[in-house]
């Protein structure tokens, strides 16, 4: 299992195509259906803004993906030493298991590698899910909250340094 960044045409054509293949994992998140057209927007913004990691399997096959800024959309250019993840998605079978773990540290040891001055991880996640709002607070702290067309987000932070060693607690049960 392995994250893959996108750096060339074919990668970003496989995120393209599984995002809007598995559009319908969103309504779930968004408690309204996710449109096509809702799809091809939230790419316009993405594909033009952001880093895109693909989540693989042991075959190679997309199960996931990520999508992340150094800084925050208002202030990306000044605000380089927070790591903003701005989208993470898992197909469903792979939510409430050590692959969730072992990807989320995977992520944290490459923005690590990229940048050695992050100094905070920020987040969102949709106010209306319990389980991910449950999840979350266990090891970061809201700190606003924005709404998009869908619903409510909590704007999660907390310090990255805090962040891989709360990660880093679980190391024995995640070897994937």
């Amino acid at each position: 299992m392995r994250l893959l960044k996108c750096q060339q045409e074919e990668e970003y054509e496989r995120f393209v195509y599984f995002l809007l293949q598995n559009r319908n994992m969103f309504d779930e998140a968004f408690g309204v259906s996710y449109s096509l057209f809702d799809a091809i927007g939230s790419l316009y913004l993405i594909l033009g803004q952001e880093n895109v990691l693909l989540i693989l399997d042991e075959q190679e096959e997309m199960i996931g993906f990520a999508c992340y800024t150094y800084g925050t959309r208002e202030n990306q250019f000044e605000d380089q030493h927070i790591a903003f993840v701005n989208c993470a998605v898992l197909k469903p079978n792979y939510r409430r298991s050590r692959a969730f773990l072992y990807y989320f540290k995977q992520l944290t040891k490459l923005m690590k590698e990229e940048k050695d001055d992050i100094k905070e991880f920020r987040f969102y996640a949709y106010r209306h899910h319990n389980y991910t709002q449950r999840l979350y607070r266990k090891f970061a702290t809201v700190i606003g909250e924005i709404e998009d067309q869908f619903a409510i987000k909590d704007i999660f932070s907390v310090e990255f340094s805090q962040l891989c060693e709360y990660l880093e607690q679980f190391d024995k049960k995640i070897r994937v």
